[in-house]
Parts: C-alpha cells; structure tokens; sequence
C-alpha cells in the first residue's frame, strides 16, 4: 500500500516524521476516459433526481410536521429566537434558514419545499461520487437513483432529517476525497459539514462520531510496518472509550426496553465498535504518545471543522445571555419526546424478511455468476411470486420488511468482513472505503429513535445501501444476476408503490395513489387529500371571521393552523408536550384573557400530547359559546 506525505506539507520547511504519513486511495490515478464517464454519469443522475422531486414536491403533507417548521420560521421572522422565546423543537438552524425561505419566496409552505431543493440536489451529487468510489459509473448511477426513489419523493417536506441526511451525505464525500489526495482541508470540511448538521438537529452528532472511529480505524491502518513497544495502552485506552460508546447507546434507548431497540440501535454501534477495536489491534503496535499524536493529526482538523459553526452559534447565544435556554432546549427538552412521541420498530417478525434476503445475497456470493447465481435468483423470483399469490398487501409488507429491517444484518455483515480480512497484507484501500458507510450505516440508524416510524427509515437508508455496494466490493465484485434484479425490483418498489401513496399508510399497508387537492388558502401552496384540504379551508376562514386580535390558541398539538391563519401562538410551545406544563383551567383563562383571544380551534385528536381535560373543555365552552365542528377540530367564539 503506497503511503504518501500529504500535498499541504509536501513543500513544507518543518520536517514531517515518516510515521504521520497517510495513505492515498488508487483512486488518485483514474483514467481520463473513467473520469469523463463519471461525470456524463453525474449530470445524468443530477438531473433524473432534480427532475423527479419536482413531480412530486409539492405533494403529501403531515399537518403538525408543516406546521410547526413554519410556525416556528415565522416567529423567528417577527425577531424572535428560538429556545428564549419559544419552545424550539430543533437546535434552530433550519429555524433561521427557513426564515430567509420565507423572507425570499414569500411566506406559504411550499417556500419550504423550494427552499430545500439546492440542497437535495447537492446531496444526489454527493452520493453519486461516493457510489462511483465503489463500483463503476453505470452501477453509481443505479445505486444513486434507488437512493432518490427511496428518499425524499416518500415525502417531501423540508424536515431536519433530511438535511442530516444530506450534511452527512457531503460529509462521506469528504472524508472519500481526503483519502485520495490526502488534503486535510476535506477533514476540515467533513467536520463543518457534522457541525452544519448538529446545527439542524443535534442528532447530526451521530455523523460526528461514526467518523471519528473512521479516523481511528485509518490511523492504524496507516502506520508503518515498523514494531514499536507500548501499543497495548492504546489498545486499552480504546477499548474503554468503545465499551463507554456502545453502554451509552444501551442507556439511551433503554426505555422502553424492548429487544427490537437493541436489535436495531445497539447491536449496530457494538459492531462497528468492535471492528474499529479490530482494525487498531490488527496494525503494528505505536507508542501511546505517538499513536495519539497520528490520530490528532487527522481528528484535529474534523473535529476543529465541526467546532467552527457550532462554537459561532453558541457563541451568539452567550453574547445575548441565553446560553442555558440553548442548553436545555437542545439537551433537557427533548427527553420528553421519550415518552410522548415514541414509536416502536417493527416486530421481531419483521426479521425475517431480512433474514431471507441476508441468505439470498450470501447464497449469490458463493454461487458466482454462472448457473448457481440465476438459481438464486429464480428462488428469489420463485418468493416474491408465491407472496404475490397470497395477497399483494402481503407482499407488500414483506418487502418493506426485507429492507428496512436489514440495517443491523449490514452492519454486523460489514463488521465480520472487517474483522477477518482487515490483518491481510492486501486489499485494504477497498475495505477502507467501505468502513465510512458502515460505520455511518450504524450511527445514522440511531435517527430513528425513538419514534421508528417508517419514513424514519427512509432518513437513514441511503447510508444503509452505500455500505452494501461497498460490502459487495469487498466480498466479490463480480456482477452477479441477483444485484441488478434486485435493484430493479426495489426501484420499481418505490416509483410504482412507495412514492404514490400516503405518508400514513408508508411501511404499513399497500394503498391506492392517494387523490389530492390543492390547499386553497394563501399560506398553502400544497396538495394535500381531499378530507384534510376541506377541514383546513373550512377552519382557517372560520377562525379568521372571528378572530379580532392577532391572536387565538388552536391545539393541542395544531401549529398548522396558527400558520395558514395568519395568527399567533400567545405560548411558547409548538406542541404542548414540549414544555411539560399541565394545562389547567385557570392558566388557560390567563392565558386567554392577556391576549383577548375571541376564537379558538380545538384539537380532539392530537398527534403526541393528551387532550384537554373535561374542566378545561368546560371553560372554554362557556367562553366561547358559538361552535362548529370540521373535521378533527371544533372552532369556538365569541361576538
């Protein structure tokens, strides 16, 4: 394996010890005639995905999920800040971001949407050159267009998740191209990208550490075949920090204890623990110091990339005295989602479906591609066919669970790889490559904790899929005839079934494409059904009629309705589970009185937050003696 000085101190006047030295990927040294074809493939794949998210953009909504992203833009736009002045859900970056959506594209919901749009773009972009680092152009271009239909189309609106997703995404390609020329400006731009990330959600945290035990796992395979004694400190220094990660991911989804949470997130972070323990145990011995002087070398300058925009934020923060409502925005409040707005995997007997596919792809492997690959992929064929007899809903739910239930078989596939082939004198570069992915693979599926609903799977797949086609490098990169059925079945999946239907029934049910109208109100913008485009054009203008302030109060949990009323939220929470503060009849009549709200919308059936207690129901009936029932909400005034 070549080992190179890196270009920034190739010409350097300091003396660069021979020990620090980095290894450089063999994809420094590509063809003229591959690079063209990567790129013709990379405008190809930018344009299918641009194209195909515009179809669908403005399509599927989650009224609360809407909402409380424009509320809380919109409230940042009237000058205030998030976690001093209202119940940030979030770290608050996508807050301001979306605030300048509004500002530039006008205040409606699709600004959102369009808004999102560059940054989708890049990310198709970005996950094209990490698949091209893998396997051919051709095959990037399939792998980055099952990416896309499995993605954002599912649904479309501008959550934070998708922007980890796509910072994590930059931040892989990154992390790829400091293995080619050994530059450390692209740790430097790996770590803002997890920085940028934390900004939007502070689960972009999982990004920081996925890649931190990269940098660990590629200091040790970059040593010099030189024995040094006093590696063993090292060594154990390592083991604990390792342990100390996968008991902390034990601690954080122990409740509820379920085994499909140790299945999914902790058994995951223990594998690519123990292959990172693996990869530094299999390399030549270093002294403590020396070995902790090499990875400072590389995780100096990520992790000075992530600090950057993190330490700028809440430096502002510090300098506006409301550095402990940051605090416990990102860090106190969110606990209550662990009880509030939770939701469990699927059951144990969703492995299976997973389990057949595991064996499937090992079968392929050994077989190769001669008779015994097309009999794999007739029993596989032979599958799906026998599914389809029994029901297509069947079907349905069984190749939803054959992927995603697969992340930990992954992992753990990727891991075991890891471990047995990491202390070979050859093929590390490829195993190099793959280890990126499948550490991220293992951290990026923590997103979906702790409420596992299916779109969440959706946030973390792409990391899930670019470790496989690593994996299978890895293993045998011959083109097997299960691999492209495969990625032709699940790619029909998603466009002909998947991107069609509800956001409700994804992952739960096959269900017809669902029959959508435009929301008619001037805040809308989106296709949305038919039954929650009639309750929404009929409460808006009802509220409004009656409203003679700029406020009213509409929940439990209904930030929607603040945002296409045009009215304001007299409290600080988005949703009332956020703050934690039982509402009582007398808070609720202060509340009422110190904004002179005259209407008010009624939630009964809030997504994560109780209703409204029967005394509490009471005084706002006798408020509010004029009522209307539409839909899910029940619109009272008074003249």
């Amino acid at each position: 394996m070549p080992f190179l000085r890196p270009r920034a101190l190739a010409h350097s006047a300091v003396p660069w010890p021979a020990s620090l030295e980095v290894p450089l990927g063999a994809h420094s040294f590509d063809t003229e005639a591959k690079g063209r074809a990567r790129r013709f493939g990379l405008a190809c794949v930018c344009v299918f995905g641009v194209w195909y998210l515009l179809r669908c953009l403005s399509q599927k909504w989650i009224p609360h999920d809407e909402g409380a992203l424009a509320q809380a833009a919109e409230r940042v736009l009237d000058g205030q800040l998030p976690h001093r002045d209202f119940a940030e859900l979030y770290t608050g970056g996508l807050s301001f971001f979306d605030a300048l959506a509004f500002r530039v594209l006008g205040i409606n919901l699709l600004a959102l949407r369009y808004a999102m749009l560059p940054f989708y773009a890049g990310w198709v972009a970005a996950t094209y050159y990490c698949a091209s680092r893998l396997v051919s152009p051709l095959s990037a271009f399939v792998v980055t267009a099952l990416a896309v239909v499995w993605t954002v189309p599912n649904y479309p609106a501008a959550m934070p998740s998708w922007y980890n997703l796509f910072f994590a995404t930059y931040g892989a390609a990154a992390l790829l191209r400091f293995m080619e020329t050994g530059g450390r400006r692209w740790l430097v731009a790996a770590g803002v990208m997890g920085g940028f990330s934390m900004l939007i959600k502070v689960t972009g945290l999982y990004y920081v550490v996925a890649c931190l035990l990269w940098l660990v796992a590629h200091e040790a395979l970059g040593r010099p075949a030189v024995t040094h004694p006093g590696g063993r400190a090292y060594r154990a220094v390592l083991a604990v920090a390792l342990v100390g990660l996968v008991l902390a991911t034990a601690c954080l989804v122990r409740r509820p204890p379920l085994y499909e949470h140790f299945y999914h997130f902790v058994l995951p972070v223990a594998a690519i623990a123990a292959a990172t323990y693996r990869g530094v145990a299999a390399a030549e011995d270093a002294p403590f110091r020396l070995a902790i002087k090499r990875l400072g070398w590389l995780a100096g300058p990520f992790l000075g990339g992530v600090l950057l925009p993190v330490a700028l934020y809440v430096g502002w923060y510090g300098i506006l005295g409301c550095l402990g409502a940051l605090l416990h925005g990102v860090f106190v409040s969110p606990a209550t989602r662990l009880v509030s707005a939770a939701m469990p995997p699927m059951e144990w007997t969703g492995l299976f479906p997973a389990a057949f596919m595991a064996i499937a792809f090992a079968l392929a492997v050994r077989m190769g591609r001669g008779r015994g690959g097309w009999v794999v992929t007739a029993l596989w064929l032979t599958w799906l066919l026998a599914l389809a007899a029994g029901s297509f809903n069947y079907l349905y739910v069984v190749t939803w669970a054959s992927v995603s239930q697969a992340i930990p078989l992954v992992v753990g596939a990727g891991a075991m790889v890891w471990v047995r082939r990491v202390g070979a004198p050859t093929g590390r570069e490829g195993l190099e490559r793959c280890f990126p992915f499948v550490a991220l693979a293992a951290l990026w599926s923590l997103v979906q904790f702790p409420f596992t609903a299916p779109i969440y799977f959706c946030y973390a797949a792409p990391m899930a899929l670019l470790a496989l086609v690593g994996l299978l490098q890895v293993v045998d990169p011959a083109a097997r005839p299960l691999a492209p059925a495969l990625a032709l079945y699940y790619g029909a999946f998603a466009v002909l079934v998947l991107n069609p239907q509800s956001i409700k029934d994804l992952g739960f049910r096959a269900s017809a494409p669902e029959a959508s109208l435009r929301l008619d109100l001037p805040r809308g913008g989106l296709r949305i059904s038919a039954d929650d485009a009639r309750t929404y054009e009929e409460v808006v203008p009802l509220l409004q009629s009656h409203a003679r302030g700029r406020f009213t109060y509409a929940g439990p949990d209904a930030p929607e309705v603040y945002f296409l009323a045009g009215l304001r939220n007299p409290g600080r929470a988005l949703f009332e589970f956020v703050e934690s503060v039982p509402m009582l009849p007398d808070v609720m009549s202060r509340v009422l009185d110190s904004r002179g709200i005259t209407a008010i919308a009624i939630n009964l059936k809030p997504a994560f937050s109780t209703s409204l207690t029967p005394d509490v129901e009471a005084v706002l009936a006798a408020r509010f003696p004029g009522v209307k029932r539409a839909g899910k909400f029940e619109v009272r005034w008074r003249e």
